[in-house]
Parts: C-alpha cells; structure tokens; sequence
C-alpha cells in the first residue's frame, strides 16, 4: 500500500494547533479552511495536507533503493528538534540556520501545487525555458551521476503519447512542438534538484528575519507551507527571487515565522499581512489555532492592507 505522505508535515501542523476537538478535548487541532469553497472545519493535523504515495520513489537518491519518503523524515526529525529549541529561546538568540533552512528548502519545493506549477510552466514555456528564467546550477551539480529513463512526450495536436529516450531525441520533439508530461519520478527528481537550488542559491541570497506576532495574535500555515512572492505575484519561476522585491515567507508556528527578504528592502509587516500573504500563495487550504484567525486570511486573501510593525529578530 503506498505511503501516507503529508505535503506539510504533521509535526509543523502540530504548531499551530489550539486546544482539542469538542469530543476529545485532549486531542490537538486546528482550524483549516478551504480556499475553493470557503469553508472552515476543525481537524486533527494528521488529517490535514494527505497525498498517498506522493513520495515513494528514490528522487534523485544516489541510493536507488531509499524513497524520498524515507529522506524527508530525516530532514523533518532535525527540523522538529530545531524548531522547538527556537520556540523556547529568548527573544534575539540565533536562529539554527542549517536544520532549518535545509527543512524549508524542501518544504518550499514539494508540495502538490509546486509540481502542479512546473507542469505549467513546462506547458507554457517549452523545455528548455526561457534563459531568464534559469539560474546557473550549484557546483555540487557536476558531481550528479546520470540516470537515464525514458520521458513521456504528448503532441497538443493529436493527443498522442510517445516515450524518447536521450537528450537529441528529445529536443527534436520539443522543436516539433511536443509537450513533456511529468510522470511521478520526473517530479520527484525535480523536487529534490529544486530543493538544492533552493537551499544552495536562492536561499542564501536573502537577508532573513524571525517574526514574533503579540501575544493576542497567530500565524497561519497554507498548503504550500513555505511560499514567496515577487512584487505581489505568486507561482513566480524561483529564478524571480534575484527580484529586489521578492520575497519568501516559512511560518513554523502559530507564533514564529521567518521572512526572507534582499537586504535593503524596507521591512513593514503585520501579522495579518503575514497571514495574508500565506493565504495569498496557497493553492487549496489555509490552516491555524482559531477560526477567526483563519476566516481574516481568506477574506484578506485578495485585498491591499496597510502595514504596521510587529516584533523582528534579525537572524
């Protein structure tokens, strides 16, 4: 049976969880709310962002053997320890930078509606993109062995499907006008190269703040878990993080979140604003302690809000 595979871990849901349910008050939850329908319903986090089998296959492992199921359980094991010694530090202590960053740069890449996303852009755009919208790979890029399967190719004219196998075939058919159509290995392996982009190019750019709401207010968590956005725009190509207005948003509880800004950027957010922009990039639900918290992020989801500070910790 393939796995049960949460797009954002349990363990990060966990944090922005209240009390517990009415018939089991013991029991955590949280509040989630559904961008398509507008609803608002009570769940246990372990019900919350589930695909079967999303991760079961090797990604780009050097181990052919491991899953990338497997994979992310160690990252989110770090993570989890990492992210509960912040929520009890002091106010200005250094944020764990590796099990961390190395955590949202995966949680940034792996989600349903990121792999939805390459999809589009594959469509839209051809193989290979546009040059503006690829960043030059990390140096740990050369050392990748190469592991050739066959890649699924579909003629928009005729609906017809055909399997190529090397790198000229290929191209022949993309210049022919033929759409590459991701199959669950391609957008693993893609989700792994994405995540290293990520944690080894885009990241790193960044100057990154650690946010503190007051004590009467939370944070929200969507389905993307960790999104950005570049001068207002969502599902951006993550090359458009070299923008001087992008910018990136990780909430790893209802009362921390980390922004990733380029330095010099002026810095004025709310946690409403947080909030909104979180609602903003999901693709399919916004989660958190209370139902208001939730109903404020859908209905800001689509308007313009003044800023006004809250507590930042330079990280």
């Amino acid at each position: 049976m393939a796995t049960k595979a949460h797009t954002v871990p349990q363990f990060l849901l966990e944090g922005f969880c209240s009390a517990g349910m009415s018939r089991d008050p013991e029991r955590p939850a949280l509040w989630v709310g559904y961008i398509r329908t507008g609803k608002i319903r009570r769940r246990g986090p372990e019900n919350v962002g589930i695909s079967r089998g999303l991760y079961d296959g090797p990604g780009a492992l050097a181990d052919a053997t491991q899953t990338l199921e497997e994979h992310l359980k160690k990252i989110e094991s770090n993570a989890a320890i990492a992210i509960r010694r912040l929520a009890t530090a002091m106010i200005g202590s250094q944020v764990p930078i590796p099990e961390i960053f190395r955590f949202i740069s995966w949680q940034a890449a792996r989600t349903p509606g990121w792999m939805e996303t390459e999809q589009k852009w594959i469509d839209e755009l051809g193989w290979p993109s546009a040059s503006d919208t690829i960043e030059q790979p990390p140096a740990f890029m050369d050392d990748i062995r190469e592991r050739s399967r066959p890649l699924t190719l579909e003629n928009p004219a005729t609906g017809e499907r055909r399997e190529v196998s090397g790198a000229e075939d290929f191209q022949v058919h993309v210049k022919q006008g033929w759409k590459w159509i991701l199959g669950p290995t391609d957008k693993l392996e893609m989700l792994h190269l994405q995540a290293w982009y990520f944690q080894q190019r885009h990241f790193p750019r960044l100057t990154w703040l650690q946010l503190r709401p007051p004590n009467d207010e939370d944070f929200v968590i969507g389905d993307r878990g960790v999104s950005w956005l570049v001068d207002g725009y969502a599902d951006m190509p993550p090359a458009a993080l070299r923008d001087p207005a992008a910018e990136v948003i990780a909430p790893l509880t209802r009362k921390i979140a980390l922004v990733g800004r380029h330095a010099g950027s002026t810095f004025a957010l709310s946690p409403r604003e947080v909030n909104q922009r979180i609602a903003f990039a999901a693709s399919n639900w916004v989660a958190g302690p209370t139902k208001e918290v939730v109903e404020q992020a859908l209905r800001d989801r689509d308007s313009h809000l003044p800023a006004r500070n809250l507590r930042v910790v330079r990280s």
